[in-house]
C-alpha cells in the first residue's frame, strides 16, 4: 500500500528525480554550493585584502616620506651655509683690520725705539735729555708689544676676549696725550692726529667686534630654526 504522505514522496523530490548519489553533487553544485563557496570566498577576500593593503601601504607612504625628508634635510644646510659664509667674511675683514692696526703700532714703536726722541717732530734743535730719552725708548718698546698683541689676537682668534684689554691700553695712551696737551701746551699736529685715533679707534673696534658676534649668533639661530 502506498500513501500520499510527504514521507513517502521523498524519493521523488525536486521534480521527480530520485534522491541518490548522482543527485547529491548536483545539489552541492546547484543549491548548496552558493552558501558553501560564499563563506570561503568571503574569508579569502579579507585575508587577501589586508595583505594587499599592508604591502602597498608602506610602499606608497615610505617613498613619500623619504622623498620629502631629504628635501628638508637638503635645504637646511643650504640656509645655514649662507649665514655662516657671511659671518665668516665679516670676521675675516675684522681680523685683517686688527692685523693692520697691530702692524702700524709695531712700526711706530720700532721707529721710535731706534731713533728715540730724535724721531719726534720739533725736537731737532733741542739736545736730548738722557732721562727723557730712556723713558721714551721704554714706552716705544711697549708700543711694539701692543702692536704684537693685536697681531697675535687676530691670528689666534681664540684670544679675542683679550681684545678689550689691548684696546684699553691704547685708549689710556690717548688720554695721556690729552693730559700732556692740557698741562704742557699744544703738541705737533702729527701727535694730535695720533691722539684722535687712539681715543676713537679702540672703542669703535670693540663695538664692531660686538656687532659681528651678535650678528653671527642671530644667523646661527635662524639657520637652526630653518
Amino acid at each position: 500500500m502506498t500513501s500520499n504522505s510527504p514521507e513517502h514522496e521523498n524519493p521523488t523530490a525536486s521534480g521527480g528525480r530520485p534522491v541518490g548519489p548522482d543527485a547529491r553533487p548536483r545539489q552541492g553544485a546547484g543549491t548548496g554550493a552558493a552558501p558553501t563557496s560564499s563563506p570561503a570566498s568571503a574569508s579569502s577576500t579579507p585575508a587577501s585584502t589586508p595583505a594587499g593593503t599592508s604591502s602597498t601601504a608602506p610602499t606608497t607612504s615610505t617613498p613619500a616620506k623619504g622623498g620629502t625628508t631629504p628635501a628638508r634635510g637638503g635645504t637646511a644646510p643650504a640656509k645655514g651655509k649662507k649665514p655662516g659664509k657671511g659671518s665668516g667674511e665679516d670676521w675675516n675683514v675684522f681680523r685683517t683690520v686688527v692685523v693692520l692696526v697691530g702692524l702700524v703700532l709695531a712700526a711706530f714703536g720700532a721707529y721710535y725705539l731706534i731713533l728715540g726722541t730724535a724721531g719726534l717732530p720739533d725736537t731737532e734743535a733741542s739736545p736730548a735729555n738722557p732721562t727723557l730719552e730712556s723713558q721714551f725708548r721704554f714706552f716705544s718698546a711697549m708700543m711694539v708689544g701692543v702692536g704684537a698683541a693685536f697681531i697675535t689676537i687676530a691670528i689666534k682668534f681664540q684670544w679675542a676676549n683679550m681684545l678689550w684689554l689691548v684696546c684699553l691700553m691704547v685708549f689710556i695712551g690717548g688720554i695721556g696725550r690729552v693730559l700732556s696737551w692740557a698741562f704742557s701746551g699744544t703738541p705737533n699736529y702729527v701727535l694730535i692726529i695720533l691722539m684722535v685715533v687712539e681715543l676713537a679707534f679702540p672703542p669703535a673696534l670693540l663695538v664692531w667686534h660686538k656687532y659681528i658676534a651678535k650678528t653671527s649668533d642671530l644667523r646661527r639661530e635662524f639657520a637652526q630654526r630653518g
